[in-house]
């Protein structure tokens, strides 16, 4: 049988997510993170949402986790409704 030279499989994205969320969330002025898309409106990425842009925090924040892309965005300070 012959082998492919297709990469293997990834884990699903949000499976992804689940297992770095707890680590993305402790790097200082991490907001949030969640499932995307690129602005291709079709590949899969994880977002990284800031409370403020910071050069350092930025490049603790990886470029790929388990193959799928990473995108930072400055959204400020999440809050609840109310506060």
């Amino acid at each position: 049988m012959a082998q492919s030279n297709l990469p293997s499989p990834k884990r699903d994205i949000n499976d992804v997510l689940a297992a770095h969320d707890k680590e993305l969330l402790a790097i200082p002025d991490v907001a949030g993170v969640y499932v995307g898309v690129l602005e291709d409106g079709r590949t899969a990425c994880l977002k990284v949402m800031l409370a403020r842009k910071n050069p350092e925090t930025e490049r603790k924040i990886p470029h790929l986790l388990e193959g799928y892309p990473v995108v930072v965005e400055v959204t400020g300070e999440i809050r609840p409704l109310g506060q």
